[in-house]
């Protein structure tokens, strides 16, 4: 399996048809933008997407249990016999003999649902020689064979070829799953830096207009102090308080960078090429009040989330290799049944006479005794003879049968199926555990974001009032009633509580973000479809 590029439709609801989702483009960018880039460029998403691939190609290495085996063999071999004198001085001269043995094979599984095996096979031989008065003889055979076995209870509904194969199906909806985690996990990263960048974009802009207003004060204060209506020992104190507004908008500008880099990194697999391109999120920090529903969420989780289904893909493994286990506990009981055809013949022997002509009946010189005529076998009759048999059924031989067989006490098997037990308790609780886990991390997680929000509201009343009382301050610095380090104090304040609400918009927004990965509702959020494609 593969994963299969991101249905169009989710481009289309995006309105981004005009955008290279291959690149990184310059200046401004959306967060839909952001996310479709991630989608197709991002490594973690690439390199968990062979899971399914890998998985797939064990399932299709399991079925090779299946594959007919296929043997031939052949074998040659001589036989030389000694000869023999007896008391008449009559000598028996040696004997030679040549066999030559040839074979085909061919079993497997016939029927995988059931575990019924099956043989067949075929073989021919051919036994020529010259006997001890130098006679020439020969004998040919064919035979033919089935067989089948049938096992009735161990092995019957399930065995280690039919529980493998299963497993390795589960295996592929589990690395399916486990890129769809990556992917939830690529979009939330992309949502939180993209939020992190809109936050230092405005953290930058508020250390600007913090030392822009240093820099304006500074140069009133110098002002006033050459015409001698501010004593110029003040100066120091406003000078230190410029350079640290430039130290901190460094630090902020930095901060800024990091950012921007975080983003990139997900959005590319060549940070090089993608390092000077100019990054720009578009709109602000305007994050609207959430009404969350704990067993909505809960609901959510339990049976959206990957991992979730990831755990329930266990529990049937659990289940599917204690079956295995209490199958191994029958005995071995096969029906057994085999049919076999054979055919063989002698081989006649012909003789050729000195003057070309050939007979059955061999040639003697009447004084040595030995044979005149020269003897060779009718080879093609023979086996045509053997063959013959074959093809009619002439001599057929079958049987069927039972066999039986257990180990006794048969511990291993007893063992294996109690550990079978032990490992299905376990992952049920397992999985509660994970259940009790999720629902406890999700109430954490709403807990949070209503925290975060307050948070808005009491920063934003924070950052008014600071406002406020940096005007009174600059009023009565002017007016002479006060010192001018209550001034830059309270427009320390301001811009501390400025960055604070900045921070707290973020967050916020974050924690909506870890909400709904927590609840598996990420891809759904952004009107993302993930579809799987058979190779």
């Amino acid at each position: 399996m593969s994963l299969k590029k991101l249905i169009l439709g989710f481009f289309v609801a995006l309105g981004l048809t005009a955008v290279n989702a291959a690149e990184i483009p310059g200046g401004a960018v959306t967060l839909e933008q952001c996310i479709q880039i991630a989608l197709e460029n991002n490594l973690d998403v690439r390199i968990s997407n062979y899971q399914p691939r890998l998985a797939a190609l064990n399932l299709q290495g399991s079925y090779g249990a299946y594959d007919p085996r296929l043997s031939l063999g052949a074998t040659d071999s001589f036989r030389e016999s000694k000869g023999r004198e007896n008391p008449l001085e009559f000598t028996i001269p040696t004997s030679k003999t040549d066999s030559f043995r040839s074979n085909f094979g061919l079993n497997g599984i016939l029927l995988p649902s059931t575990g019924m095996r099956y043989s067949l096979g075929f073989n021919a031989s051919e036994t020529t020689g010259k006997s001890a008065s130098d006679f020439p003889f020969g004998s040919y055979g064919t035979g033919f064979f089935a067989n089948l076995t049938q096992p009735l209870l161990r092995g019957a509904w399930i065995d280690g070829t039919r529980m493998s194969i299963k497993l390795n199906k589960q295996q592929i909806e589990s690395s399916s799953l486990t890129v769809i985690r990556q992917i939830t996990q690529t979009v939330s990263s992309v949502e939180l830096a993209y939020y992190s960048l809109i936050a230092s974009r405005e953290n930058v802009k508020v250390a600007e207009e913090t030392l822009a207003l240093t820099e304006k004060n500074f140069s009133n204060q110098k002002r006033r102090a050459e015409v001698g209506t501010l004593a110029k020992s003040q100066l120091p104190q406003l000078e230190a308080e410029l350079f640290s507004q430039k130290a901190s908008l460094l630090s902020v500008q930095n901060g800024f960078a990091d950012s921007v880099n975080t983003l990139k990194r997900l959005l590319t697999d060549d940070f090089a090429s993608a390092h000077d391109k100019e990054l720009t999120p578009v709109g602000e920090l305007n994050p609207v009040q959430t009404v969350f529903n704990r067993a909505d969420s809960w609901d959510k989780a339990l049976n959206k989330r990957p991992e979730i289904l990831q755990s329930k893909i266990s529990l049937e493994n659990a289940d599917i290799r204690l079956k295995y286990n209490k199958n191994q506990l029958y005995p071995q009981l096969d029906l057994r049944a085999t049919y076999g055809l054979s055919g063989s013949d002698n081989a006649d022997v012909l003789h050729r006479y000195p003057d070309g002509t050939i007979s059955q009946y061999p040639l003697r010189d009447p004084k040595t005794g030995r044979y005149v005529s020269s003897g060779f076998i009718n080879r093609a009759a023979a086996f045509n003879t053997a063959f013959r048999d074959i093809r009619g059924g002439d001599y057929p031989n079958y049987s069927f049968g039972l066999q039986f067989s257990i180990p006794i006490p048969n511990r291993s098997a007893r063992a294996s199926y109690k550990t079978a037990q032990a490992q299905k308790e376990q992952a049920v609780l397992q999985h509660k555990d994970l259940e009790q886990s999720i629902m406890v991390e999700i109430d954490r997680l709403i807990r949070d974001a209503e925290y975060r929000f307050e948070q808005i509201s009491v920063t934003r009343q924070a950052r008014i009032s600071s406002e406020l009382a940096l005007q009174h301050e600059t009023k009565r610095y002017d007016e002479g009633a006060i010192e001018n380090y209550q001034v830059l104090q309270a427009q320390r304040d301001l811009t501390n509580r400025r960055y604070s609400e900045i921070n707290a918009k973020v967050q916020y927004l974050t924690a909506l973000s870890r909400l709904a990965q927590a609840e598996g509702s990420t891809l759904d959020n952004n009107n993302i479809n993930v579809e799987f494609e058979e190779e």
